[in-house]
């Protein structure tokens, strides 16, 4: 059902040179309407005969006005029920966002440890609301990202998912995505500052329950090991989980057993530096699966022993691996988020306001596996203190 939009014309914005058309003055004010955001994909105009009486014109004027709109994709005039907003200012449109059953799906990558699964959710959430999926696969490169978004605005597509590639900076297509009012929601990641809603992991709670789970064992002296902690806020969050699960229960961190801007072509040496380095270290949170990897074999080249010399525990991970027991990890409960970022962008499809949807966060799961045991000892000077930890733990 489409809504009627209340027009109110500013007075003002009409004064224009003696000669200017009068059908420019009728343009003029739609197009605002539209860039505004006062008027959205799928809401339905004035009739001619309505905008006769709102500007004081001819039948002839007020149509002439409207044609001009639908022929630069910005309405879409349909016979016998009227004009409607579709197209993106700037280009033309052969059909409106709500026109098209199709959605697109930008994702990095996907494998067993993160992506597959939520690719399956997604597809069947499309299928149940009868849309179609593409997907379009960046390899975590900005410029592919690029070609994707374009290249989906170019067929129309009713909205767009996305697990936008990492980096420091914003890919610029995204914002001209949100200038022309696409329906866009990001998944499993947030981009600080663009008004797009997300659905996502709760990855400071996550955080926080893996380093909990750890210190419940005995460990005290816990690693950090991660890629870059960049704009994009996956990482930075389970950072500020991982911060403050040390700061609620007391212990203190040492600065020293924090590992940033691992990379995968030097990472090994890296993370076997840090280890070789702080033998002491009993116990290694890793932000990610791929980063898990680089600490396990890093570990091994040191001959330390996973779990008995280092407890390692991660976000994510197949549950058997082929050179070993599975990890102990938190699992991202990929059906939910998949789900859920389906129903989030087609209510914005549909007409809602992104912003009366919001940021969705969803809890993960501990699955212990056969990385993790108490330490032999614990080295330093621990703290006798009665930690005190949820029950689930």
């Amino acid at each position: 059902m489409h809504v009627k939009t209340e027009f109110k014309i500013n007075a003002a914005a009409q004064v224009k040179p003696a000669m200017y058309p009068y059908y420019k003055h009728i343009y003029d004010h739609l197009l605002e309407q539209i860039s505004s955001g006062k008027l959205n994909a799928g809401d339905k105009l004035p009739s001619e005969k309505e905008l006769c009486g709102m500007f004081g014109v001819s039948r002839i004027t007020s149509k002439k006005a409207l044609e001009l709109l639908a022929e630069e994709g910005l309405i879409s005039r349909l016979p016998g029920k009227g004009s409607f907003v579709g197209g993106s200012p700037g280009r033309k449109a052969v059909r409106s966002f709500t026109a098209s059953r199709f959605i697109g799906l930008i994702i990095s990558d996907f494998n067993d440890a993160f992506g597959t699964r939520l690719l399956y959710a997604i597809e069947e959430a499309c299928t149940a609301l009868g849309y179609h999926l593409i997907l379009k696969r960046t390899r975590d490169s900005a410029a592919e990202e690029e070609r994707a978004l374009k290249s989906l605005a170019d067929e129309s597509a009713a909205g767009i998912l996305m697990l936008p590639a990492h980096g420091e900076y914003y890919n610029a297509e995204i914002l001209k995505q949100i200038l022309n009012k696409r329906p866009l929601v990001f998944v499993d990641r947030k981009m600080k500052g663009l008004p797009v809603p997300s659905v996502a992991t709760d990855n400071v709670t996550t955080a926080r329950l893996g380093v909990e789970y750890l210190l419940r064992l005995g460990h005290r002296n816990i690693a950090f090991y991660s890629g870059p902690v960049e704009y994009i806020s996956t990482v930075e969050a389970r950072w500020n989980g991982f911060i403050k699960a040390f700061a609620d229960s007391g212990i203190v961190l040492d600065p020293a057993f924090v590992c940033l801007n691992i990379s995968t072509e030097d990472g090994m040496d890296a993370v076997k530096d840090h280890l070789a380095e702080r033998p002491e270290i009993t116990a290694a949170f890793a932000s990610e699966f791929s980063i898990a990897l680089i600490v396990k074999h890093a570990a091994w080249a040191l001959g330390r022993s996973i779990p008995g010399d280092l407890s390692l525990i991660t976000v994510d991970s197949p549950v058997y691996t082929p050179d070993g027991p599975a990890l102990t990890f938190l699992r991202q409960d990929e059906d939910e988020i998949g789900k859920r970022a389906v129903e989030s962008l087609h209510a914005i499809i549909m007409g809602a306001d992104p912003s009366s949807i919001g940021d969705i966060l969803i809890p993960a799961q501990l699955l212990t596996g056969g990385s993790t045991l108490p330490p032999k000892k614990n080295p330093g000077d621990l703290r006798k203190k009665e930690l005190a930890f949820p029950a689930n733990l």
